[in-house]
């Protein structure tokens, strides 16, 4: 994402004096994006052309804290891009009233005040931090090819993803449900393309694109951060591989003590029985557009008898990856092993990647389970008003349902205890 130029130069002024840029300030807490020392991280100031360009990059979505560490690879908690775009479409709209001697300004300012269009579009934008609207790559494959998009559209909101394990990932399919080829270069630029990118820049860049995933393949899960019981880890190793490994498969290191990552497996929603809302995202028309897309070469779907499901992602760094769910609608590991009427159907993000928001016991986010505190009910409250930073399962695909299975009811409070010990060493 691109800003309109110069305007980097007012956040440069803010920060010397410090305005805006305290840990949970107005960037992070109505945005959602991460800062350290004082600066985002992911935004980069880049001189072009005689105009200084601010630039907001992967790790702005692609990197999070979790029990307080700030781990690269891992997804945004907390990234409202919906927000974002809401507020930069405004500022930039009054930014480009002013009078410009540049004449590359107007072409570079134009793409940036499209894209933040976009990102607020309410019909389409996500509804809840931490999770990203698909609906936003799928514009571009409409408007490309002088289309116009249906009414009923879509969100297809998922929360971002993880990049560790990123090159074997690719092989079933990009994305939550894996319908993208992720083993074409396309797919890993399609935001950038969205944003203003031309196709013709994208083919001068497939080197650098093919490059990138490399390294990103290469990235490594972060290691559980305290205590573990081993002993029960071993009883929850027993109990995973008899169940879970069915989906998620098996899991052995290198003689380096390394993971060594597998390709995922695709679970048709028959199975899952997870929240379908972002499968409505691709549509026989969608799949027709991207067979005609200027870059159908490169940006291309993977074909499957049976389309409609998910991935079961790798579960390594598991414990730094909630909440769980493709759309982040339970908030532990002990939820997401227990019947889905025990889930909660109300949580607060605000700082959840702080160490005093990790449940160390159930594995995930710390959440307010008394259904008769005041605080509960003024959390559901403002859950109703629709307040982004909280989370509600009664919103359009947020349902915590599904992934619940026969084994479930034979497993007691120690049984799930010990598979999340185990889920913590991966």
């Amino acid at each position: 994402m691109v800003i309109s130029p110069d305007m980097v130069r007012l956040y440069d002024a803010l920060k010397q004096k410090g305005i805006g840029v305290s840990d949970y300030g107005l960037l992070n807490k109505r945005w959602g994006l991460n800062l350290k020392d004082k600066q985002i991280k992911g935004f980069f100031s880049i001189p072009y052309k005689k105009m200084q360009m601010g630039v907001l990059g992967c790790v702005a979505c692609h990197s999070a804290k979790a029990a307080g560490q700030y781990i690269v690879g891992l997804g945004n908690k907390n990234i409202d891009v919906g927000m974002i775009g809401k507020d930069a479409y405004l500022a930039q709209f009054l930014w480009g009233m002013l009078p410009r001697k540049n004449p590359e300004f107007k072409k570079i300012h134009k793409n940036a005040v499209k894209f933040t269009s976009v990102l607020k579009d309410k019909n389409i934008n996500n509804l809840t931090q931490g999770l990203v609207p698909t609906s936003l790559v799928k514009t571009w494959f409409y408007e490309i090819q002088g289309k116009k998009i249906p009414k009923n559209f879509g969100r297809g909101q998922v929360k971002v993803p993880h990049l560790w394990g990123y090159g074997e990932k690719r092989k079933s399919g990009s994305f939550w449900d894996g319908f993208a080829d992720g083993r074409l270069p396309g797919w890993a630029v399609a935001v950038e393309l969205r944003g203003g990118q031309s196709v013709e820049n994208i083919r001068k860049m497939l080197d650098k694109i093919h490059h990138a995933e490399d390294l990103l393949s290469d990235l490594l899960p972060p290691k559980y951060p305290f205590k573990i019981d081993y002993t029960l880890a071993i009883k929850g190793r027993k109990l995973f591989n008899k169940t879970c490994y069915k989906c998620h498969g098996t899991y052995e290191k290198d003689i380096y003590d390394l993971p060594i990552y597998k390709t995922v497996k695709f679970i048709p929603l028959k199975v899952v029985k997870t929240d379908e809302e972002r499968l409505n995202f691709v549509t026989e028309d969608f799949l027709r557009l991207i067979q005609t897309n200027p870059l159908n070469d490169i940006l291309t779907y993977v074909s499957r008898p049976n389309r409609r499901g998910y991935v079961a992602p790798r579960l390594e760094g598991i414990w730094s990856r909630f909440p769980y769910l493709h759309n982040a609608s339970v908030p532990t590991l002990y939820d997401l092993l227990s019947s889905s009427k025990d889930r909660p159907i109300v949580f607060d993000l605000y700082k959840s990647g702080q160490r005093n928001r990790f449940d160390e016991k159930k594995g995930g986010l710390l959440v307010n389970r008394d259904i008769n505190s005041s605080s509960y009910k003024r959390l559901l409250k403002n859950a109703k008003k629709g307040k982004r930073f909280i989370y509600y399962t009664g919103r359009v695909g947020h349902g915590n349902f599904g992934h619940e299975y026969s084994f479930y009811s034979k497993l007691n409070h120690e049984d799930r205890i010990a598979l999340i010990e185990y889920l913590k060493t991966l």
